[in-house]
């Protein structure tokens, strides 16, 4: 989940080159990146075990 950092400006280039000329906030970031790595943790959980099973 190297690419499913969601929950900062920080966290990607693009993020931190949009946060200022959109306007948004570090806590903008929060309040859609908490249910996106929410989703990928529990595609994760479920999918991964499909496919390589222990």
């Amino acid at each position: 989940m190297g690419a499913a950092a969601f929950l900062t400006p920080i966290a990607t280039p693009v993020n931190l080159m949009v946060m200022q000329p959109a306007g948004y906030r570090f806590g903008d970031y929060w309040r859609l990146g908490l249910p996106l790595v929410l989703v990928y943790v529990a595609v994760a959980v479920l999918y991964v075990p499909a496919v390589w099973p222990f």
